[in-house]
């Protein structure tokens, strides 16, 4: 099972984001874990835990080197135009395409 995790400002915004993926990942029989946390509390988790997968929001992609980092996971920025859409599809195809 892939873990995942979602990463944006606050937290808050991802929140719809995960929905779909996790709607997405049970359409398709995916095993996927996908959980979504703000900036901090997300690389607190990512230091202390097993995560497979970062995906960071676009007001965040400054703190990609961070991340990377803080966690063997494999660390992807959303796009700004699948952010700002909220282009799930895009982005499970990103997730799938992802090392594990």
């Amino acid at each position: 099972m892939k873990n995942i995790m979602v990463i944006c400002e606050t937290g808050i915004t991802t929140s719809l984001l995960v929905t779909k993926l996790k709607e997405l990942a049970d359409k398709e029989e995916t095993s996927m874990q996908i959980n979504s946390k703000g900036t901090e509390e997300g690389l607190e988790y990512v230091k202390e835990n097993s995560v497979d997968v970062v995906l960071l929001g676009p007001q965040i992609h400054h703190k990609t080197e961070e991340y990377q980092a803080s966690t063997d996971a494999e660390v992807l920025k959303i796009s700004v135009n699948d952010y700002n859409n909220m282009n799930a599809y895009s982005i499970f195809e990103q997730l799938k395409d992802a090392s594990s």
